[in-house]
């Protein structure tokens, strides 16, 4: 059984949400015996070692260029997906017996002659009109809003126009594929969890008082949550014994001089760093304090794993499943938000509850490989039979 998988970004390492999502498939597809070959249309090249690793799992790898121009905003496509073109010109010269796409950005293979649409799958990383709208929120730059805002009406035309082509979804947010199956009941859609990445989770000891933020620091609606949390939750952590905020990610080498006008009195950036391991062994608790965004925030996912109750806002657990108060507690309100944490801080037996219940909720149902191999041998039973032979 051959599948080709279509990214828009090279998966490995696997170092934000995105590629965290698609490199756990991509290694559990290996598992269930899938030969895979990979299409990237990305925007920088893999170093030859990460190409070496993702190669233990694929047997083939094409890579195309992701190119884009001013002129691209005058056309109805968008830009996203207009900047990866070339996916329409990709050398496709096998048959497969299905191909999945990672994300609308990669919208164009589409139009390549070798691909047919009966077999193709769309994994949803996000409901991308909703997402650019949110990011558009989230931006204090005014071109850059204008560009979000367009993208976002593009994408709404671009996903009525896969509705033409492709029958198969597959969501990482319960919520969007719950309002997609309403409205949408024929689609062959079903709510695939991101996959686990840890085989054992972490614990913790609750020693100190380090509230964790991991997100890419590039992106807009990341910063607006980690300005929201200095300007409204930080100043009364700072009277708390051993208080510290520590902040970690990809800053795609872009200035944080964002960040100077708050007061950084016990906060502690981590620009970049290699490993996430000993950041998230340092913290108490991991806060997710998102304004604006769509899909699932993997953050949250990925702070439970390693051992870090979560304290989040609406938005930053939408769509994982879990429930305030059981699994992970829940604020919107900056002072409901601070007293969340000082709870935690003060009931340390309540934050081990919190973590193991959450971790608890993971395992029982962010089965990845069980759901993945149930929905693909539901959509054609002769290929469930091949399996088994």
């Amino acid at each position: 059984m051959k599948m080709l998988v279509v990214c828009s970004d090279f998966p490995y390492p696997a170092d934000h949400g995105g590629r965290v999502d698609t490199w756990g498939r991509i290694k559990v597809l290996a598992e269930l015996g899938w030969k895979i070959h990979l299409v990237v249309c990305g925007k920088e090249m893999p170093s030859e070692a990460d190409m070496k690793v993702v190669y233990g799992y694929v047997e083939d790898i094409k890579l195309c260029n992701r190119r884009s121009k001013l002129v691209d905003l005058l056309y109805a496509i968008p830009m996203q997906a207009r900047s990866r073109n070339e996916l329409r010109h990709v050398n496709i010269d096998q048959d497969y017996d299905y191909v999945l796409l990672e994300g609308d950005y990669v919208y164009p293979i589409l139009k390549n002659p070798h691909i047919q649409h009966n077999n193709v799958i769309l994994r949803v990383h996000n409901d991308e009109a909703v997402y650019f709208k949110a990011l558009a929120r989230s931006t204090k730059n005014r071109i850059h809003k204008l560009y979000y805002y367009m993208e976002s009406r593009k994408f709404t035309a671009l996903q009525k126009g896969m509705l033409q082509k492709v029958d198969k979804y597959l969501f990482i947010s319960n919520k969007e594929y719950e309002i997609f199956q309403k409205q949408h009941p024929d689609a062959k859609s079903l709510f695939l969890p991101p996959p686990v990445t840890k085989e054992t989770f972490l614990t913790n000891t609750f020693q100190n008082k380090h509230v964790v933020f991991i997100g890419s620091l590039f992106m807009p609606n990341n910063r607006e949550a980690i300005e929201w949390y200095l300007t409204h939750i930080h100043p009364l952590m700072l009277k708390e014994p051993d208080y510290k905020f520590i902040v970690a990610g990809n800053s795609r080498k872009q200035s944080l001089s964002w960040l100077d006008s708050y007061d950084m009195t016990n906060v502690v950036v981590h620009d970049t760093p290699e490993s996430l391991e000993d950041i998230y062994q340092s913290g108490y608790l991991f806060v997710n304090p998102m304004q604006n965004g769509a899909g699932v925030k993997l953050k949250t996912i990925e702070a439970i794993q390693n051992g870090l109750p979560v304290i989040s806002t609406s938005i930053g657990y939408e769509g994982t499943g879990l429930v305030h108060n059981k699994q992970i507690l829940v604020a919107d309100d900056p002072n409901e938000f601070y007293n969340c944490i000082k709870r935690l801080f003060d009931h340390p037996l309540e934050a081990q509850a919190l973590l193991e219940s959450s971790q608890h909720f993971i395992r029982t149902h962010y089965n990845h490989k069980k759901v993945l191999k149930g929905y693909i041998n539901s959509l054609n039973p002769s290929v469930q039979m091949k399996q088994v032979l």
